[in-house]
């Protein structure tokens, strides 16, 4: 995925929100297309990391395959970098295409360009070889962090886990950098392993809020008793593996739901999985970046009701999909 792709993705989606914007919806569709803007004020950002600012003179030459660095990846707090050579590598390539630390990658120049009088080369990346062990990195990363915010302190933070347990984050201006951060928005924020306070959020998702459950949502709820058929013919699609998930979707059977279980987006049919589906589940901890980003689009051309899960939990897990079911509380899409 280039970046003309993802610029046309996000112009479509502002496109779209403007048709779909009436007097009931401004204020909401005004948000929106807010959250838009800075995505893509962030996509020209980050490719400025490697160079291609508007403005910025390109060389002649067809580079092809003449230049190109190869070398194993050390992540960075956003993005990383590239063998001795010290090549970077963007967060959004990270993300799409599932780069950790100690992976063999090759960065081929594909042009160059001058920006305030320096010459850059622009990349593109390629994943060679994923490292075949487990390669310790000092980067940490809270995913799908929903953003708070203190009345008290008139500030925002986050809440996640670290390796000595629970954390609360509280995102200053240097963490949030030039994104635009705001109380609902579900963001990663990375920092040293030493320090959790000094880090900084590298990305904002996509994904509305209130369709969003994590395991510090409804810790107060208190364990229900439900029907033994509480879902009985609920049709649902899941996406996501691993043993939580498994044991989910038993229950969520045994519980009488008719359930698709998908357990690998990247090889699927995503759309025709979704057939019939009153209510698609996907398990954020198990799918990759680029398979909720698909199932996202997928849903959403679909017009069908969504939860993405960050909760191993199966009482709360349970609660949101009653609620999604019967009272669409979760639903704003």
């Amino acid at each position: 995925m280039n970046k003309q792709y993802m610029e046309n993705e996000i112009k479509n989606e502002m496109k779209r929100c403007i048709e779909n914007t009436d007097s009931l919806n401004l204020f909401e569709r005004r948000a929106r297309l807010e959250k838009l803007f800075d995505l893509l004020e962030l996509l020209y950002d980050v490719e400025t990391e490697g160079g291609d600012r508007e403005g910025d003179r390109a060389t002649s030459g067809d580079y092809g395959d003449d230049e190109h660095y190869t070398g194993r990846v050390h992540l960075k707090l956003g993005g990383g970098t590239l063998g001795e050579e010290r090549v970077f590598i963007p967060e959004k390539v990270l993300r799409l295409q599932n780069i950790s630390e100690g992976d063999k990658v090759r960065a081929t120049v594909v042009k160059r360009v001058y920006s305030n009088n320096h010459l850059k080369n622009i990349y593109s990346y390629e994943l060679l070889e994923k490292a075949t062990e487990s390669v310790e990195s000092e980067r940490r990363v809270i995913t799908y962090a929903r953003v708070l915010s203190d009345d008290d302190f008139h500030g925002l933070y986050i809440e996640g886990e670290g390796d000595d347990g629970p954390l609360r984050i509280d995102l200053e201006d240097s963490a949030r950098g030039n994104l635009n951060v705001d109380e609902g928005d579900i963001i990663d924020y990375a920092y040293w392993q030493r320090d959790p306070d000094g880090g900084r959020v590298i990305w904002i998702h996509n994904i509305d809020g209130d369709n969003i459950l994590t395991s510090y949502d409804n810790n107060d709820v208190e364990e229900e008793d439900r029907p033994e058929q509480f879902l009985q013919n609920a049709r649902l699609t899941v996406f996501g593996k691993g043993e939580v998930v498994e044991e989910h979707v038993e229950a969520m059977r045994e519980a009488g739901s008719d359930v698709e279980h998908v357990e690998d987006a990247s090889e699927e049919d995503v759309e025709s999985r979704l057939d019939g589906a009153e209510l698609v589940l996907v398990y954020l901890d198990s799918v990759l970046p680029p398979e909720v980003k698909k199932i996202r689009d997928s849903v959403r051309r679909k017009g069908l009701n969504v939860l993405f899960i960050q909760d191993d939990d199966l009482n709360n897990v349970f609660s949101a999909v009653q609620d999604k079911l019967e009272n669409n509380y979760y639903f704003d899409l």
